[in-house]
């Protein structure tokens, strides 16, 4: 009879013998060691909030006039006496995009990011390369009148649901607004009878706004119809929520007025405010080239630059600076876009008190977060990594 405990003693040696045959012919894969479980991340501070009222972005300037953003959420600003349109970056760093321009006034980017101005002292539009800065003529326009050449342009319909593409471009001195083709090679006339066209704007349903000089705001839907008296108006922009903006030389003032164009708010005591515009998040930006000055009322929220960390690990941990308007409390969301080079290790989306973070792993030299609240609002921001 064999003894049970030899049988046994075989039996063991023999499994040690396969596992460690497997081991050596690949077969059986050794446990791996435990990865490092990064530290949970903790939302980042909110900022501080955000001025009450009228706020100074950059002074002593010879004569701002209109403005427009770009598509990394630059403030673009032509200047009519020095001939220039620069950007004022959120870090308030300001670059000088072209100059040399005769009396520059409307400014519109396209999808593409190639800026589109209004030189008013030839009556013709440029177009400038977003990288090069390189100049060329996007389109004349005829002016037999002796009166100032053409003003403010825009906006561009290419992104506004039931509007054929295009930019709309009112001819200031003959008194129509045309439709041209992004190219600038095709205009259509789409309004008509107005004393100096001076601006435009389109809400979400394509209904087009113009600002004239003659004192009257009026809708293209597509019958021309006077929306609202207000004394010269400049410029005319649409908010998120269908709210529209109109600013006016006879009182210096901001009108904010209602889609049936009854009037909500008004901000006076402006000297000459000869441009306005809104961010993502339907703050108000505007100029006032007898003060030389551009200035912003934070109606929701801004973004400050972010403080931006670089781990032992090689991570980059990102803080966003969420600062909001005082009486704003709508929740806020924060986001990224992951890439084939771009990794979201951790997200933290901000809070009333706070204002979020995250932790990324990529090769790249920024990275482009989102905030967006309400629904309607978003700001992006370009974050270089160190």
């Amino acid at each position: 009879m064999v003894d049970p405990h030899r049988i046994v003693v075989k039996r063991a040696i023999i499994l040690l013998a396969i596992v460690t045959s497997g081991c050596q012919q690949g077969l059986i894969s050794p446990s791996p060691s435990p990865t490092r479980t990064p530290a949970a991340l903790s939302p980042c501070p909110a900022g501080a909030p955000a001025p009450a009222g009228p706020q100074a972005l950059l002074s002593n300037l010879p004569a701002p006039d209109d403005l427009a953003f770009d598509n990394d959420g630059r403030l673009l600003f032509g200047d009519i006496n020095a001939g220039t349109v620069s950007a004022l970056g959120i870090d308030g760093t300001v670059q000088r995009i072209e100059g040399g321009l005769n009396v520059p006034e409307g400014i519109v980017v396209l999808g593409s990011g190639e800026i589109l101005v209004a030189e008013q002292g030839r009556n013709r539009i440029v177009a400038i390369d977003p990288v090069s800065h390189a100049v060329s003529q996007w389109r004349a326009f005829a002016n037999r009148t002796g009166q100032e050449g053409i003003d403010g342009i825009g906006p561009v319909l290419s992104g506004i649901a039931d509007a054929p593409g295009g930019v709309i471009v009112p001819d200031s001195p003959n008194g129509v607004v045309w439709r041209v083709s992004l190219d600038g090679k095709a205009a259509t006339q789409i309004g008509s009878g107005m004393t100096r066209p001076v601006g435009a704007a389109a809400d979400h349903n394509g209904r087009i706004f113009v600002a004239d000089e003659g004192g009257a705001v009026w809708t293209l839907d597509p019958a021309r119809r006077r929306f609202a008296t207000l004394p010269t108006p400049d410029d005319v922009v649409v908010g998120r929520a269908g709210d529209i903006f109109v600013n006016t030389l006879g009182d210096n003032a901001i009108h904010e007025l209602d889609a049936q164009g009854q009037q909500l708010s008004m901000m006076s005591g402006l000297n000459q405010p000869q441009g306005i515009a809104l961010d993502g998040a339907d703050n108000l930006y505007y100029t006032e080239s007898g003060r030389g000055r551009i200035g912003r009322v934070v109606r929701s929220f801004v973004l400050d630059p972010p403080k931006v960390t670089r781990t032992a690990g090689g991570t980059f941990i990102i803080c966003p600076v969420v600062r909001r308007a005082l009486g704003f409390h709508e929740p806020v969301s924060l986001t990224t876009g992951s890439s084939l080079t771009t990794a979201i290790l951790q997200l933290v989306q901000p809070g009333t008190d706070s204002s979020g973070g995250l932790e990324v792993q990529t090769p790249d030299h920024s990275v482009t977060i989102y905030v967006g609240g309400g629904g309607l609002l978003s700001l992006s921001q370009v974050v270089s990594l160190p």
